[in-house]
Protein backbone atom coordinates (compact mmCIF):
# COMPACT_ATOMS: atom_id res chain seq x y z
CA UNK A 1 0.00 0.00 0.00
CA UNK A 2 3.08 2.51 0.97
CA UNK A 3 4.33 1.93 -2.23
CA UNK A 4 1.15 2.33 -4.45
CA UNK A 5 1.01 5.28 -2.74
CA UNK A 6 4.33 6.41 -3.23
CA UNK A 7 4.50 6.45 -7.09
CA UNK A 8 2.78 8.91 -9.08
CA UNK A 9 -0.14 6.68 -10.52
CA UNK A 10 -0.63 5.72 -6.70
CA UNK A 11 -0.95 9.90 -5.80
CA UNK A 12 -3.60 10.29 -8.69
CA UNK A 13 -5.54 7.01 -8.02
CA UNK A 14 -5.89 8.06 -4.23
CA UNK A 15 -6.88 11.71 -4.93
CA UNK A 16 -9.70 10.66 -7.44
CA UNK A 17 -10.75 8.60 -4.54
CA UNK A 18 -10.36 11.30 -2.04
CA UNK A 19 -12.36 13.37 -4.70
CA UNK A 20 -14.87 10.41 -5.38
CA UNK A 21 -15.37 10.69 -1.46
CA UNK A 22 -15.69 14.09 -0.60
CA UNK A 23 -18.50 14.42 -3.55
CA UNK A 24 -20.22 11.44 -1.86
CA UNK A 25 -20.07 12.79 1.78
CA UNK A 26 -21.66 16.45 -0.32
CA UNK A 27 -24.43 14.59 -1.74
CA UNK A 28 -25.22 12.93 1.65
CA UNK A 29 -25.64 15.99 3.45
CA UNK A 30 -27.30 18.06 0.77
CA UNK A 31 -29.70 15.14 1.03
CA UNK A 32 -30.02 14.65 4.46
CA UNK A 33 -30.68 18.58 5.63
CA UNK A 34 -33.81 18.74 2.74
CA UNK A 35 -35.47 15.84 5.02
CA UNK A 36 -36.83 17.52 8.40
CA UNK A 37 -39.29 18.51 10.14
CA UNK A 38 -39.09 21.59 12.48
CA UNK A 39 -41.48 21.03 16.05
CA UNK A 40 -41.79 24.98 16.97
CA UNK A 41 -41.43 24.02 20.93
CA UNK A 42 -42.88 27.39 22.25
CA UNK A 43 -41.82 28.41 25.92
CA UNK A 44 -44.63 27.28 28.56
CA UNK A 45 -44.93 27.78 32.02
CA UNK A 46 -48.02 26.35 32.94
CA UNK A 47 -50.55 23.89 31.91
CA UNK A 48 -53.80 25.23 31.52
CA UNK A 49 -57.26 25.16 28.88
CA UNK A 50 -57.31 28.07 26.33
CA UNK A 51 -61.00 28.55 27.24
CA UNK A 52 -63.31 29.59 29.66
CA UNK A 53 -66.87 29.57 29.28
CA UNK A 54 -67.52 32.23 31.81
CA UNK A 55 -64.90 34.62 31.64
CA UNK A 56 -64.82 38.12 33.33
CA UNK A 57 -63.08 40.16 30.23
CA UNK A 58 -64.10 37.77 27.25
CA UNK A 59 -61.68 38.08 24.24
CA UNK A 60 -61.48 35.67 20.86
CA UNK A 61 -58.26 35.71 19.17
CA UNK A 62 -58.48 35.02 15.38
CA UNK A 63 -55.73 33.06 13.09
CA UNK A 64 -53.76 35.88 11.90
CA UNK A 65 -53.57 36.67 8.49
CA UNK A 66 -49.68 35.32 6.88
CA UNK A 67 -48.53 38.27 4.87
CA UNK A 68 -45.22 37.24 4.85
CA UNK A 69 -42.68 37.56 1.63
CA UNK A 70 -42.29 34.48 -0.20
CA UNK A 71 -38.22 34.75 0.76
CA UNK A 72 -39.57 33.41 3.40
CA UNK A 73 -42.42 31.30 2.58
CA UNK A 74 -39.99 29.34 0.86
CA UNK A 75 -36.52 29.45 2.11
CA UNK A 76 -33.63 31.10 0.29
CA UNK A 77 -30.26 30.99 0.07
CA UNK A 78 -26.81 28.77 -0.22
CA UNK A 79 -23.68 29.95 0.90
CA UNK A 80 -23.65 33.69 1.96
CA UNK A 81 -27.26 33.90 3.30
CA UNK A 82 -29.62 31.78 4.37
CA UNK A 83 -33.31 32.02 5.40
CA UNK A 84 -34.78 29.33 6.44
CA UNK A 85 -37.44 27.11 7.30
CA UNK A 86 -39.58 27.29 4.43
CA UNK A 87 -43.44 27.01 5.19
CA UNK A 88 -43.42 23.06 4.73
CA UNK A 89 -40.81 22.26 6.66
CA UNK A 90 -42.87 23.80 9.81
CA UNK A 91 -44.91 20.99 12.07
CA UNK A 92 -48.43 23.21 11.40
CA UNK A 93 -48.98 26.80 9.79
CA UNK A 94 -47.57 29.19 10.44
CA UNK A 95 -50.71 31.62 11.03
CA UNK A 96 -51.48 28.63 13.56
CA UNK A 97 -48.10 29.09 15.40
CA UNK A 98 -48.41 31.93 16.06
CA UNK A 99 -52.12 31.99 17.24
CA UNK A 100 -51.23 29.14 19.38
CA UNK A 101 -48.46 31.04 21.09
CA UNK A 102 -50.31 34.32 21.87
CA UNK A 103 -53.53 32.38 22.90
CA UNK A 104 -50.89 30.57 25.81
CA UNK A 105 -49.38 33.93 26.54
CA UNK A 106 -52.48 35.84 27.17
CA UNK A 107 -54.06 33.42 29.81
CA UNK A 108 -51.06 32.90 31.45
CA UNK A 109 -50.37 36.96 31.84
CA UNK A 110 -53.68 36.86 33.15
CA UNK A 111 -54.82 39.22 30.59
CA UNK A 112 -58.16 38.02 29.75
CA UNK A 113 -59.57 34.90 29.26
CA UNK A 114 -60.62 33.00 25.80
CA UNK A 115 -63.56 32.41 24.35
CA UNK A 116 -64.14 29.85 21.39
CA UNK A 117 -67.08 31.80 19.69
CA UNK A 118 -66.60 35.44 18.43
CA UNK A 119 -70.09 35.99 19.76
CA UNK A 120 -69.10 35.62 23.11
CA UNK A 121 -66.52 38.07 23.14
CA UNK A 122 -66.02 41.62 24.49
CA UNK A 123 -63.18 42.24 22.08
CA UNK A 124 -61.54 40.64 18.93
CA UNK A 125 -57.89 40.22 18.63
CA UNK A 126 -56.93 40.07 15.20
CA UNK A 127 -53.34 39.46 14.24
CA UNK A 128 -51.46 39.88 10.97
CA UNK A 129 -48.12 38.17 10.30
CA UNK A 130 -45.34 39.85 8.53
CA UNK A 131 -42.36 38.13 8.91
CA UNK A 132 -40.99 34.36 10.71
CA UNK A 133 -37.57 33.75 9.50
CA UNK A 134 -34.18 33.07 10.69
CA UNK A 135 -31.38 34.50 8.39
CA UNK A 136 -28.20 33.13 8.85
CA UNK A 137 -25.06 35.08 7.02
CA UNK A 138 -21.51 34.18 6.70
CA UNK A 139 -19.16 37.06 6.33
CA UNK A 140 -17.16 36.40 2.72
CA UNK A 141 -14.00 36.29 4.29
CA UNK A 142 -15.17 33.70 6.36
CA UNK A 143 -14.80 31.28 3.14
CA UNK A 144 -11.36 32.35 2.54
CA UNK A 145 -8.75 30.88 5.47
CA UNK A 146 -11.17 27.42 5.56
CA UNK A 147 -10.58 27.00 2.00
CA UNK A 148 -7.35 28.30 1.70
CA UNK A 149 -5.87 26.27 4.40
CA UNK A 150 -7.46 23.01 2.96
CA UNK A 151 -5.85 23.66 -0.49
CA UNK A 152 -2.44 24.11 1.12
CA UNK A 153 -2.79 21.18 3.04
CA UNK A 154 -3.74 19.34 -0.14
CA UNK A 155 -1.36 20.53 -2.27
CA UNK A 156 1.78 19.65 0.23
CA UNK A 157 0.27 16.49 0.28
CA UNK A 158 0.25 15.67 -3.06
CA UNK A 159 3.30 17.95 -3.91
CA UNK A 160 5.13 15.86 -6.69
CA UNK A 161 6.62 17.54 -10.09
CA UNK A 162 3.41 16.88 -11.72
CA UNK A 163 1.52 20.36 -11.15
CA UNK A 164 -1.10 19.28 -12.42
CA UNK A 165 -1.47 16.63 -9.99
CA UNK A 166 -0.40 18.89 -6.79
CA UNK A 167 -3.27 21.13 -8.00
CA UNK A 168 -5.76 18.25 -7.80
CA UNK A 169 -4.91 17.21 -4.20
CA UNK A 170 -5.50 20.88 -3.60
CA UNK A 171 -8.77 20.77 -5.29
CA UNK A 172 -9.51 17.96 -2.80
CA UNK A 173 -7.93 19.39 0.48
CA UNK A 174 -10.26 22.88 -0.47
CA UNK A 175 -13.60 20.94 -0.32
CA UNK A 176 -12.72 19.20 3.09
CA UNK A 177 -11.91 22.64 4.36
CA UNK A 178 -15.33 23.44 3.85
CA UNK A 179 -15.95 21.72 6.71
CA UNK A 180 -14.08 23.61 9.06
CA UNK A 181 -16.63 25.72 11.85
CA UNK A 182 -16.34 29.35 10.51
CA UNK A 183 -18.21 32.15 12.07
CA UNK A 184 -21.81 33.06 10.59
CA UNK A 185 -24.47 35.52 12.43
CA UNK A 186 -27.69 33.92 12.87
CA UNK A 187 -30.41 35.86 13.78
CA UNK A 188 -34.18 34.85 14.09
CA UNK A 189 -36.76 37.62 13.35
CA UNK A 190 -41.20 37.63 14.05
CA UNK A 191 -42.99 41.02 13.57
CA UNK A 192 -46.43 40.89 13.82
CA UNK A 193 -49.09 43.77 13.89
CA UNK A 194 -52.46 43.39 16.05
CA UNK A 195 -55.94 44.72 15.93
CA UNK A 196 -58.61 44.98 19.05
CA UNK A 197 -61.86 45.24 18.06
CA UNK A 198 -64.88 46.23 20.23
CA UNK A 199 -67.37 43.58 18.92
CA UNK A 200 -70.35 45.10 19.70
CA UNK A 201 -69.40 48.06 17.53
CA UNK A 202 -66.54 46.35 15.39
CA UNK A 203 -64.40 49.70 15.98
CA UNK A 204 -60.99 49.34 16.23
CA UNK A 205 -59.61 50.61 20.04
CA UNK A 206 -56.49 49.56 19.62
CA UNK A 207 -53.39 48.64 17.18
CA UNK A 208 -49.81 47.77 17.57
CA UNK A 209 -47.16 46.29 16.14
CA UNK A 210 -43.64 44.22 17.49
CA UNK A 211 -41.07 42.80 16.49
CA UNK A 212 -39.25 39.86 18.38
CA UNK A 213 -35.13 38.74 17.87
CA UNK A 214 -33.16 36.37 19.04
CA UNK A 215 -29.63 36.42 17.54
CA UNK A 216 -26.40 35.07 18.21
CA UNK A 217 -23.31 34.20 16.00
CA UNK A 218 -22.35 30.78 16.17
CA UNK A 219 -19.59 28.50 14.26
CA UNK A 220 -20.78 26.60 11.27
CA UNK A 221 -18.99 24.41 8.83
CA UNK A 222 -19.20 26.07 5.64
CA UNK A 223 -21.15 23.58 4.16
CA UNK A 224 -23.25 22.35 7.11
CA UNK A 225 -26.90 23.13 7.08
CA UNK A 226 -28.38 22.69 10.34
CA UNK A 227 -31.33 24.63 9.55
CA UNK A 228 -33.42 22.09 12.00
CA UNK A 229 -31.65 22.39 15.80
CA UNK A 230 -31.51 26.46 14.68
CA UNK A 231 -35.04 27.28 14.00
CA UNK A 232 -36.00 25.46 16.72
CA UNK A 233 -33.53 27.04 19.33
CA UNK A 234 -34.23 30.43 17.61
CA UNK A 235 -37.77 31.30 16.38
CA UNK A 236 -39.76 30.42 19.86
CA UNK A 237 -37.42 33.45 21.56
CA UNK A 238 -37.99 35.50 19.04
CA UNK A 239 -41.56 34.87 18.66
CA UNK A 240 -41.77 34.83 22.65
CA UNK A 241 -40.34 38.45 22.44
CA UNK A 242 -42.96 39.71 20.04
CA UNK A 243 -45.41 39.00 22.26
CA UNK A 244 -44.42 39.86 25.36
CA UNK A 245 -44.06 43.51 23.56
CA UNK A 246 -47.73 43.36 22.25
CA UNK A 247 -49.30 41.15 25.13
CA UNK A 248 -47.43 44.06 27.97
CA UNK A 249 -49.37 46.69 25.84
CA UNK A 250 -52.66 45.29 25.90
CA UNK A 251 -52.63 44.74 29.09
CA UNK A 252 -51.38 48.81 29.38
CA UNK A 253 -55.07 48.96 27.29
CA UNK A 254 -57.32 46.80 29.72
CA UNK A 255 -56.02 48.72 32.76
CA UNK A 256 -56.93 52.23 31.35
CA UNK A 257 -60.00 50.43 30.83
CA UNK A 258 -60.75 49.11 34.08
CA UNK A 259 -57.77 49.03 36.79
CA UNK A 260 -59.24 46.12 38.05
CA UNK A 261 -58.15 43.62 34.71
CA UNK A 262 -56.07 41.50 35.45
CA UNK A 263 -55.57 41.19 39.23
Amino acid sequence: MSHLFGTRSGKRLWARRALLLTLCLSMAMSAGCSRYTVRFLYPKEQNTNFFNDRPALALFVAEPVDLRPSSERRGKGRFLTLRFPADDKLDMPASQIVQRALMQDLLQTRVASLVSNPDNADYVVSTKLTSMTTKLSRPAGAWFFPVAAGLAAGMIAGASTDFSHGFKWGLAGAFLGTFIPAPANTEATVEVMLELRDRATDEIVWSTTCEGTYAKRIRLGLTAREDKKISEEFLPKALKRANACAVGQLYSFFQEQDPTVGR
